[in-house]
């Protein structure tokens, strides 16, 4: 085995392509945890990463924060995908003045 020094190209990322499973994700936790099994389950990545000592990852932080990302953009795509586009048109002849007036904002 090589040095893991020596191993070319161990931190460049694979683009990633949702899969059923990751996309059927209910939370962010539950998001994150699915792609670092499919992460950590990679045995190509395996092959020329080195592994953490204590946690055992072979994920770094930067990597989850792309997760967390990867997240947002994945909802914001669900989101697009429901939106009723025939609905849209009507929203410049929408007036927030007459709604706010009749929403009541409860004392504490």
């Amino acid at each position: 085995m090589e040095k893991v020094a020596l191993r070319k190209n161990r931190f460049n990322k694979k683009d990633f392509s949702e899969t059923s499973w990751t996309e059927k994700s209910k939370n962010l936790g539950e998001y994150i945890f699915r792609r670092i099994s499919l992460d950590q389950s990679d045995k190509a990545l395996q092959d020329i990463r080195p592994r953490h000592i204590l946690s055992g990852l072979i994920i770094s932080s930067k990597e989850i924060q792309q997760y967390v990302c990867d997240y947002l953009d994945l909802l914001e795509s669900q989101k697009i995908d429901t939106v009723d586009i025939t609905g849209i048109e009507n929203f410049k002849d929408l007036n927030l003045d007459n709604y706010l007036d009749s929403v009541t904002i409860p004392k504490s």
